[in-house]
């Protein structure tokens, strides 16, 4: 079973949450997730689902992820008022990617 830190927030400047996220690429790719993905909806809401093998590791990752979220509002390019979380172990019902191989 793997585990799943997802969380919602009002993009306000994607651009520049774009370049936070390469400038941190090498930490991010540090944490160990099985995968981070991060989508945008018209309306600015981001949402960035982030798999891991394991509740360790999960856990583990936490302050890099609450580092990079900070860094996020600090800047003043994502509503740290809008920022909702959803963690803890999760099984995917459809798998359309070659993940389901890897999980």
């Amino acid at each position: 079973m793997a585990y799943y830190r997802i969380t919602k927030l009002k993009a306000l400047d994607s651009d520049r949450i774009k370049q936070i996220g390469e400038e941190m690429r090498d930490v991010i790719e540090s944490m160990n997730a099985d995968f981070i993905d991060i989508v945008e909806n018209h309306e600015n809401d981001m949402i960035v689902v982030a798999r891991y093998p394991d509740e360790s590791n999960m856990q583990a990752a936490t302050a890099t992820a609450q580092g990079v979220f900070g860094q996020m509002v600090a800047e003043g390019v994502a509503d740290g008022s809008s920022i909702d979380l959803l963690v803890g172990e999760a099984t995917c019902l459809l798998y359309t990617s070659d993940a389901a191989d890897e999980g």
